[in-house]
């Protein structure tokens, strides 16, 4: 169970919450030009299953290692060293992530202290503000994956 979290959740999330926002758009489009009527509530769902999905794929690019990153400089060190800097890269993002996570904390619990809502859902806003928080704990935890696992890997290469 714990391995399928570790290698699925973020994809499951996001392949469910982008399904809905696709139902979602395509009920709104239906129900405006054939049904003459439209949802109120339907296209500001779909926007905050966006915003979610948006921070999760956060977490899961940096799982898979698919963010886009300059690797001119990384490329032109020796080969000993580059394992390193990634290394170095990984804290640096890290540092950047803990900022993102203690403001948009602290943010998401201004947000819940005044009982602001959604305007057509009644959604406490607190919950869609909390979505940069919640995916930048998880990108801490990925680059910790991926920092041990760098480290394990040298470490393997430097018995062998």
């Amino acid at each position: 169970m714990w391995k399928f979290l570790d290698e699925h959740a973020e994809e499951a999330l996001m392949v469910l919450l982008l399904a809905l926002m696709s139902v979602l758009i395509g009920a709104q489009v239906f129900m405006r030009y054939v049904m003459d009527n439209s949802l109120a509530w339907s296209e500001e769902l779909a926007r905050y299953c966006f915003i979610w999905a948006t921070y999760l794929g956060v977490s899961y690019a940096v799982k898979r290692n698919a963010h886009i990153c300059v690797e001119a400089a990384v490329a032109r060190l020796p080969a000993r060293l580059r394992p390193w800097f990634v290394i170095l890269s990984h804290f640096l993002f890290i540092v950047f992530a803990v900022l993102v996570v203690k403001e948009g904390y602290a943010l998401t619990m201004k947000i819940f202290s005044f009982g602001q809502t959604s305007s057509a859902l009644g959604l406490p806003m607190g919950w869609i503000y909390m979505a940069p928080t919640v995916g930048f704990a998880l990108v801490i935890f990925r680059l910790l994956q991926n920092i041990y696992t760098e480290l394990r890997a040298l470490r393997q290469g430097e018995c062998s």
